[in-house]
């Protein structure tokens, strides 16, 4: 009985040791996959297929391109206008409506419907260091169609998109042109005359600098269409200044012409009041500053001298600035000062003459209302000309701030090969656990 006993425990013992049990259940999976070799071949092979048809199918219904920003401030993520550049944005209900439009899709789908059909990322997404990243200049951008788009490929609204983030990142982030814009009710016939034409010749003065702007960054443009230069309508600004305005404001000064004559002159006399007092205190401090400068002792100015290396590692005793310097310097800003207080009141005391010794009449007020309406339409229409030359000019610049390029892709990654190979071997894995599990359950059934 003893030894029955004993004999059974050594033969409990034998199939409790699962290291046993799970070598051999190992064995056997091996050997059943070897025996059925043809078919687990077969089967990752039609695994691998319908993967890779899948993935292709996949394919047929998305575009892509390749988006890089090719500016200055890209490298620092910035726009050209120097503000925070969001990739992000070609995904905005703007860009997504300009999209519908160019598409024809309107009614048929919304913004936020159409935004999931693209995705972007960066050509290029690491870390330099932990504290800093590196910014890339370049992304791929995908457009896929889901199938709520019927009519359109993926290519053709991929082309579409481009343009439409085109336009919206020029328009945003371009140049600004509002100082181009000439808003007519600036000029009020209610004020004086002669702020009317300060206020054209402040716009005048704005156009004349925007077109040397232009002329100095591009001397070689020309309007496709017109072949007018920035230089031809910076010479129109200069002109206008120069003898249109220059005329219209001696023939209101020497004809005395003035809406309110009595509150003219009231302001005249307070402003060459106020000049005339600052021009005292400025004046008072450049003879001090000379005054200053006269009792200053030559010999010590002539002294200042310091030991000084050279880019050679050389010394040599340099001069340093002394007191006297920075009076003198002081002096020739007060005297610069003043000599401006004094130009502003010789004009107004000229003005203020005129008035009082011309009267103007119906007719010559009505003659200087009729040259301010014309020297208007004139400022108006150069505005405009430069908005348009300046247009045609930014859009073809702003070209090559954003390029785009065919993303080229292999066979390999069209049909996703690699994921593909992974996933079949995946599945067959997880094939072959199952029957050693199998085997190993059968395996300690009988044991028991």
């Amino acid at each position: 009985m003893k030894d029955s006993n004993r004999s059974r425990t050594a033969g409990e013992g034998i199939y409790s040791g699962s290291p046993g049990r799970g070598w051999t259940s190992l064995q056997n999976s091996f050997e059943a996959f070897r025996r059925r070799r043809l078919l687990v071949f077969i089967s990752f092979l039609i695994i691998v297929l319908a993967l890779c048809g899948y993935n292709y199918s996949r394919y047929r219904h998305t575009a892509s391109t390749i988006m890089s920003l090719d500016y200055e401030e890209a490298s620092k993520g910035l726009t050209p206008n120097q503000t925070r550049y969001n990739i992000f944005e070609i995904r905005s209900e703007e860009v997504m409506e300009r999209l519908i439009e160019y598409a024809g899709l309107e009614g048929k789908i919304s913004p936020k419907e159409l935004s999931e059909c693209v995705s972007v990322r960066a050509t290029h997404d690491k870390n330099i260091s932990a504290n800093v990243n590196y910014i890339s200049t370049s992304f791929v951008v995908e457009f896929t169609n889901n199938g709520e788009i019927e009519g359109r490929s993926a290519e053709d609204m991929l082309s579409l998109l481009c343009k439409a983030y085109r336009e919206y990142f020029v328009e945003r982030y371009g140049f600004n042109h509002s100082i181009l814009s000439f808003d007519v009710s600036d000029l009020k016939f209610n004020d004086e005359y002669l702020m009317a034409v300060d206020l054209l010749e402040l716009k005048c003065s704005q156009l004349e600098k925007y077109a040397s702007l232009r002329r100095r960054e591009s001397k070689n443009y020309q309007d496709p269409d017109t072949g007018v230069t920035f230089s031809s309508l910076e010479q129109r600004a200069t002109n206008f200044y120069a003898y249109d305005l220059a005329r219209l404001r001696s023939f209101i000064i020497e004809n005395g012409i003035a809406e309110d004559r009595a509150e003219l002159d009231s302001v005249l006399s307070y402003k060459i009041r106020m000049d005339r007092l600052a021009y005292d205190k400025l004046m008072a401090a450049y003879d001090e500053d000379n005054s200053g400068i006269r009792m200053y002792d030559a010999a010590m100015s002539a002294a200042v001298m310091i030991p000084t290396k050279d880019k050679s590692n050389d010394y040599y005793m340099s001069r340093t600035k002394t007191g006297m310097d920075k009076m003198a310097i002081h002096a020739d800003a007060q005297l610069a000062g003043a000599t401006e207080r004094m130009e502003q009141i010789e004009y107004n005391s000229y003005l203020a003459e005129k008035l009082k010794a011309n009267v103007s009449d119906r007719i010559k007020t009505e003659k200087a209302n009729t040259m301010i309406l014309e020297l208007e339409a004139s400022l108006k229409k150069l505005a405009a000309d430069i908005q348009a030359m300046d247009s045609a000019y930014t859009n073809s610049k702003a070209r090559n701030y954003i390029g785009f390029s065919e993303n080229k892709v292999g066979l390999a990654d069209q049909v996703g090969l690699v994921y593909s190979l992974l996933i079949a071997a995946l599945i067959l894995a997880a094939a072959f656990i199952c029957v050693f599990l199998s085997k190993y359950n059968s395996k300690k059934e009988r044991a028991v």
